[in-house]
This record gives C-alpha cells, sequence and structure tokens, in this order.
C-alpha cells in the first residue's frame, strides 16, 4: 500500500473511535432555565427561578478547553422572620414601631438579581456525544431587595432603615463555579443540565445585613441555580460540502471536501465515518460483495464484517442465495446453524424441512419424513432375510455419499452391499407430490446415491417397483404406483444410468408391508423398491 493510501487508512482507523456526535470546533449558543435557592439570613425551603443565555466556544486544536459567558436575571424567594441568635441586631434594621410585627410573624419577600459571567469551561469528554464539564468564572451582579426598594426616604435622600445604603451597593463582583453535562441529539442540537454556585460578597440580596462589632458583614449571601439546557451550534470548522467532516479533516482523511459522499455509495462521509464505521473510500467496505448502502440500509448487516452473524455464511450468500437472516446464526431457531443445514440438505429457513413435526434440531433424518418414535426417521419394515433397507446418513454431517445399510445386522459396513439375485430392498424418503407422479426435490439426494450405486455396480438389472397406500380407488393407485416407478428411471437415466438396466413395474395397494389403518403403517406402504433381477 502507498505510505500516501496508508496514513490516510490509519487516519480512517482513528477516526472510527470517535462517538456519534462531539462538540469540538463548535460555537454554542444556549437556553438557560433554572430554579434558585437562597442562602443566608433567611435561608429556608423556597425557590425561586432564573433563566438566561450562555455561549461557549470549544477549541477545535484543544477541545478539552472552552471558553464562554452568561448573561442572566431571576430572583430568590424567602421569609424575612426573627431568629434569636439576631438578638438586637435585627431591630436596627426593623424597629418595632415601624415593623409592629416583625418580631413574631414572617412575611414572604424576594429579590431580583441580573447577571454576567465570563467562564472557562473544562471539557470531561470533548469527543463524546454525552459531555461532562465544569466551569468557573467571575461574576458582575446587578441585584435589589424588595425590603431595600420597598423602604421609605428621608428628607436627606437617604432611606429611613438603610441609612448606609448607596446606589453603588446594588452591584456585586464575586467568583461563579459550576458542573454539567450536555447530551447531543444531532450535530447541532443538544440538552444538557446545569448547576452553578454564587459566592455574593454583599450581605444585603436579602434586605438584612448583620454585622459584627467592627460593622463588617458577618453572612454574606449565596445563590445555588440548577436547571436545563438547550444548546445549539451556529459555527464550525469549514466545510464545504456540508456533509458534518471539515475540509481539513477531510484532507487528512482522503475524502473528498467537495463531495459529500466520495464513494457514491449513498451514505455521506459523515456517516459512513461517525456513524457505521465503513471506509468512506469504498463502496463496498469489507468487500464481500455487497455495496456499504445495501448492507447497512437495506439488510442492516455490518458493512466492516463479511460474515456478520459469524456463522460461516457470508451476508451475500445469506441475503441472495440462501434467503437466511445475515443477522443470525439459527435463521429458523430450530437449535441447528444456517450452515450445518446447508450442508445437510435441511432448510435453514424451515424448521422442519421434512414437515414431520419433529423439528430438524431433534430429527435424524431431517429430509425424510418420520415420527417422533424413531426421532424423524421413518420406522423399519417387519425383519426378514431378503429385505435391505437403504436410508440417508444424517445424524452429523451431509454427505450425498454416505449411508446407513441395514440387514439384520446395523453394524454392516458402508457401501459393501452384496444384493443376490431375486432379492430387493427398499430405499425411504423418495416422495412425490401428493397424487402425483412428479417427485419432490428433496428426494434428488437419495435418488443420486442410488445412481451411484447403480454406477458401482454396472452389472446389476433391476425392477423399479411402486407401492402406494390404500387411499384412493385400487385402479388409480395401480396407474400412480406404476407412474411413479416410471419417473424414477427417468430420473436415474439423467443421471447416466442405461435405461435397459431398468424396468418400471406399479403394485399399487396389493402388497402392503404396513397397516393402512395408521398413519404409520401408510407410510411404509409408500414405497419404491429395487428389485433385483440379475448381477
Amino acid at each position: 500500500m502507498p505510505i500516501i493510501a496508508q496514513l490516510q487508512y490509519d487516519s480512517l482507523q482513528r477516526v472510527y473511535e470517535k462517538q456519534q456526535f462531539y462538540p469540538n470546533g463548535k460555537l454554542e449558543v444556549a437556553l438557560l432555565a433554572n430554579v434558585t435557592k437562597y442562602f443566608g439570613e433567611y435561608t429556608d425551603q423556597h425557590i425561586g427561578f432564573s433563566g438566561g443565555i450562555m455561549t461557549r466556544y470549544m477549541l477545535p486544536f484543544l477541545p478539552e478547553i472552552g471558553l464562554g459567558a452568561r448573561i442572566g436575571s431571576g430572583w430568590i424567594n424567602y421569609e424575612r422572620r426573627y431568629k434569636a441568635r439576631f438578638g438586637p441586631d435585627f431591630q436596627r434594621q426593623f424597629p418595632e414601631k415601624d415593623f409592629p410585627n416583625a418580631m413574631n410573624s414572617s412575611i414572604m419577600r424576594n429579590s431580583w438579581f441580573t447577571g454576567f459571567e465570563p467562564a472557562f469551561y473544562l471539557n470531561i469528554f470533548p469527543r463524546s456525544s454525552v459531555n461532562y464539564y465544569i466551569f468557573v468564572g467571575y461574576s458582575v451582579i446587578l441585584y435589589g431587595a424588595q425590603d431595600i426598594e420597598d423602604d421609605p426616604i428621608n428628607n436627606s435622600g437617604n432611606r429611613v432603615h438603610y441609612p448606609d445604603y448607596r446606589d453603588a451597593n446594588t452591584v456585586d463582583y464575586h467568583w461563579i463555579g459550576g458542573i454539567g453535562f450536555d447530551v447531543f441529539l444531532s450535530r447541532r442540537l443538544a440538552i444538557g443540565a446545569q448547576t452553578s454556585f454564587r459566592h455574593i460578597q454583599t450581605d444585603l440580596l436579602d434586605g438584612y445585613g448583620q454585622i459584627d462589632g467592627f460593622g463588617r458583614p458577618t453572612n454574606p449571601d449565596k445563590i445555588v441555580e440548577t436547571g436545563i439546557k438547550l444548546s445549539y451550534y451556529i459555527f464550525e470548522q469549514a466545510d464545504t460540502d456540508g456533509d458534518g467532516i471539515s475540509d481539513d479533516d477531510e484532507i487528512k482523511f482522503g475524502t473528498n471536501p467537495y463531495k459529500a459522499d466520495t464513494d457514491g455509495d449513498g451514505i455521506s462521509d459523515y456517516d459512513e465515518i461517525s456513524l457505521y464505521k465503513s471506509n468512506p473510500l469504498k463502496t463496498d467496505t469489507d468487500g464481500d460483495g455487497m455495496s456499504d448502502y445495501d448492507e447497512i440500509i437495506v439488510y442492516h448487516t455490518n458493512p466492516s464484517l463479511t460474515d456478520t452473524d459469524g456463522d460461516g455464511i457470508s451476508d451475500i450468500d445469506e441475503s441472495l442465495i440462501y434467503k437466511t437472516n445475515p443477522r443470525l446464526a439459527d435463521s429458523d431457531g430450530d437449535g441447528i446453524a444456517d450452515k450445518e443445514e446447508i450442508q445437510r440438505g435441511a432448510n435453514p429457513m424451515n424448521a422442519d424441512t421434512d414437515g414431520d413435526d419433529v423439528p430438524d434440531g431433534q430429527d435424524i433424518c431431517p429430509l425424510i419424513a418420520g415420527i417422533p418414535t424413531y426421532n424423524g426417521c421413518p420406522p423399519p419394515p417387519p425383519k426378514n432375510d431378503t429385505t435391505i433397507i437403504l436410508i440417508r446418513d444424517t445424524l452429523r454431517e451431509f454427505h450425498r455419499d454416505t449411508f446407513f445399510v441395514y440387514q439384520n445386522n446395523p453394524s454392516l459396513p458402508k457401501n459393501e452391499i452384496t444384493i443376490p439375485r431375486g432379492q430387493s430392498f427398499t430405499v425411504y424418503g423418495i416422495k412425490f407430490k401428493s397424487g402425483s407422479s412428479v417427485i419432490e426435490p428433496d428426494s434428488y439426494p437419495i435418488l443420486d446415491t442410488v445412481a451411484l450405486w447403480l454406477h458401482q455396480n454396472s452389472k446389476i438389472i433391476t425392477e423399479v417397483r411402486g407401492h402406494t397406500d390404500s387411499v384412493g380407488n385400487a385402479v388409480s393407485n395401480m396407474a400412480l404406483s406404476n407412474n411413479r416407478a416410471v419417473s424414477v428411471i427417468d430420473y436415474l437415466v439423467g443421471k447416466g444410468i442405461d435405461r435397459s438396466r431398468l424396468s418400471p413395474a406399479g403394485f399399487g395397494e396389493s402388497m402392503p408391508i404396513g397397516d393402512n389403518g395408521t398413519p404409520e403403517g401408510r407410510m411404509l406402504n409408500r414405497r419404491i423398491e429395487f428389485y433385483v433381477k440379475n448381477k
């Protein structure tokens, strides 16, 4: 790989580690809505409200740092009431002659404030869609306490009960700090919460300034504001194609800063890098033959993995060839992985391929209709010296040329069969459409093995015998059994067997080997036999 391309690829790998949305390199404008809690001489359970706006710029080269400011206005609520610890100082501001009930009753009061504070922000997770931060700033507020503003003015122009109070006292300077977090809903929109603490220097925010023996305030007031924040980001680095990636980053990643979808696969560069972790320079990131668009939008598979569910079958084969679910290793939920079902010849989208009510995961013969008593296999016919049963080996793995053979001795070696002249064997599992001589496709692998046996034993001449159960008319069943035998011969001839070695015979319902009064018996009676005429 060329050095430049390698660098671009490495850069893309690093970008894939980023979260969906993040604030660095953007200017934030936010609305604030808070509840206020006052702490001072009259501290109680009452709350007030405040609101405002804030702005913050996240440095693109150092996103851990943000610079901003807040402007807000609101009020605090409290009850003015006498407390024993105030002592006689309380009457200094609220003398009994002017406030006759002040000593034994409380009255609701409020104070307003308007503040401006530049602030320094430290972002804890600046490259995450959830960003926690702390901030510290210096605040200037204008404030007014209801008791002060309502106080009468004497002939000297001073307030009667606040003789030392001047208009300049309505301004306070103090530090402010706080914590908050933002959750990005989109590239430009976020919601969050914020809490701030004001350590105010004045003791007159609540209209009562208790002083010590030296005339100094003894209990400066404080305000805590807590609320929600709605943010919108209105500026970021130059992004010519408007795909959400700055031109500088596009040059670094190797994408086209003038084209929102560099590889033209229908997914923007930003979505490929930040959302789907696919390669914006390739229409098929994992090289499995399916475009990233098809994997993400159509089939919902992982564009970076050729086999999303890890079942050994590629996403494209599952989606387009086998029609299985590429996100599930076992599409039909029968306990057998799709790959194993396909290898065995079973249907990975049907939990019971042969329709015998025994799930494939428990069915030893998943392609041959059987009964639960025999783990999904057909019941064996009555034992005798001339019957050999040939069935597919579906116990472990699907091989088209592997079978179990039983002749009173289940341990008889595979593919080592001696069938004397004048004897026949029955191959179970050859199925036809109901009332028809059309062979079901599930029977093809079984007939393929019969063809292999005839190829390996070229001197055998056999009569293909068809049998039916007793359902229907006896005359029709005789013709049906013969036609089915002819269909089997036609299939074997198509596999290269000389037709002169095969002859059909139909016996209808005349030679049952099972009880036609039971489903199991009728299943045994519907069969194809191969009668050896010569070796």
